[in-house]
């Protein structure tokens, strides 16, 4: 029985120990003796797509930044926080208007009132960091990959922030398509974008697609929806008309994931029918054919025997 109660005792007093040592460990702003700015991605759809590592560092803040559906999703873990503001409220609108329907007079004064918003937004968050206080940005996915805190976390000294990696909904797409985006097949590379940072509308930028055309590749589109006919139509200029493509509606969130499938030639005609026009990833390519990996692997071997 000796060995047994020693045992347990050792069990207690190593609990006790962590426990108490949990306890003694300082916060991050009480380590470095002032506040940060936490940059955190939560992924796409909630604490089940979120690391453990943002919900670790999202408990250990003193104030959050974020929208009230990513307070509601993450109660759990932001309690009684204070929320600071709204960060994407006023960004791409003014006066309930979206920025793109504005005219030229109401543009300028748009352009003027964003960056007066941002300006007393990030001095908010300073006036926090002044008083050693963390502060946690909730930002959707990964940050870094269309992620619009940048557009406060830009105006910090780099060494007040801290960026915590998210999963992106890119991830989560390639998950529910169950397929190897590269290797895949002869494909050089993997290409994410939106069709405005690729082509500028307004612009007679298909002679960029046309280039990327010549090799093989998988594509992503992000914000693919909103002006998709304008976007499939330079597809069917540029790419085969059979090239497989699939939308994958609401990445990362279970009970709304969806995949809607076509190619280049019939997709634009599926998505005007369809009843989601934002919220949905584009992903295009031979990707979604067969067993991509596969061939890939057989193609390395032939070239490895050719080189020998």
């Amino acid at each position: 029985m000796k060995p047994i109660g020693c045992s347990i005792v050792l069990l207690w007093w190593m609990t006790v120990s962590l426990v108490v040592a949990g306890w003694l460990v300082p916060t991050p702003a009480a380590a470095w003796g002032r506040g940060h700015l936490y940059v955190i991605g939560m992924g796409p759809a909630g604490p089940q797509t979120a690391t453990l590592q943002a919900i670790e560092t999202l408990k250990q803040m003193d104030a959050v930044v974020a929208p009230q559906k990513h307070v509601d999703l993450f109660t759990a873990y932001v309690g009684q926080k204070p929320v600071l503001f709204d960060p994407w409220t006023d960004v791409w609108d003014y006066k309930g208007k979206s920025m793109w329907e504005l005219d030229a007079t109401q543009l300028a004064a748009f352009k003027k009132e964003r960056f007066k918003i941002r300006d007393e937004r990030v001095d908010r968050i300073k006036a926090f960091l002044a008083k050693g206080k963390d502060v946690g940005l909730m930002e959707y996915g990964n940050p870094c990959l269309y992620g619009p805190s940048h557009w406060y976390a830009e105006q910090f000294d780099p060494e007040d922030l801290v960026y915590i990696a998210g999963m992106g909904c890119d991830a989560a797409a390639m998950a529910a398509l169950k397929k190897s985006t590269i290797p895949s097949y002869d494909s050089h590379f993997v290409m994410q974008t939106s069709p405005f940072s690729l082509m500028r509308w307004g612009n007679d930028k298909q002679g960029i697609l046309r280039d990327l055309a010549k090799y093989p590749s998988t594509l992503i589109f992000y914000m693919a929806l909103w002006k998709q006919k304008a976007l499939f139509k330079t597809l069917n200029a540029t790419l085969p008309p059979d090239t497989p493509c699939a939308v994958v509606f609401w990445a990362g969130y279970p009970e709304k994931e969806r995949i809607l499938r076509g190619t280049v030639a019939d997709m634009s005609d599926k998505l005007s029918k369809d009843k989601e026009k934002f919220m949905g990833l584009l992903l295009v390519g031979r990707f979604l054919e067969g067993n991509p990996y596969e061939a890939a692997m057989k193609r390395s071997q032939d070239e490895l025997v050719k080189t020998k």
